[in-house]
Formats: structure tokens, sequence, C-alpha cells
């Protein structure tokens, strides 16, 4: 018998003895542990890609850019400081 289903029997033995007062508090503290374990093993989802295909690929960065950097220049020009 492997490592873990000894620890495992050795808690079921152990509760045997634990005032039934506890074992509200025991259930807690077990539920809280697989609760956390579960969030642990939650698997990161990866947004990449999400756009592809979505009409972004046909615009030309460079080229918006230069025509916001015009557009900003002659605000800035018109303004009198």
């Amino acid at each position: 018998m492997d490592t873990a289903n000894l620890k495992k029997l050795e808690i079921i033995s152990n509760l045997s003895f634990v005032p039934t007062e506890k074992l509200d508090e025991i259930n807690n503290f077990v539920q809280y542990v697989l609760y956390a374990s579960q969030a642990k093993k939650k698997k990161k989802v990866s947004v990449r890609g999400i756009w592809k295909n979505k009409g972004f690929e046909k615009i030309d960065v460079e080229k918006e850019l230069k025509t916001l950097r015009r557009e900003i220049q002659k605000n800035l020009d018109k303004k009198d400081y």
C-alpha cells in the first residue's frame, strides 16, 4: 500500500476519536483544503489570437500613427500659449 493510502487510513482512523462537537470544524477544514486545491488546478486560458481574422489585420499601424501625429501637431500649432 502506498503512503498516500496509509495517510488516508490514518486520518479516517483518527476521526473516530474526535469529539462530536469538533466534527463540523474538521469538515469545514477539509472543504477548504478541497476548494484551495481545485483553485490551484484551474487551467490558464490564453488570449493569444482572439482578434485574429476580425479585420484588424487590414489596419496599417504606421500610417495611422503618422496621421494621428499630424493631427496632434496641427492642434498644437493652432493653440495660443
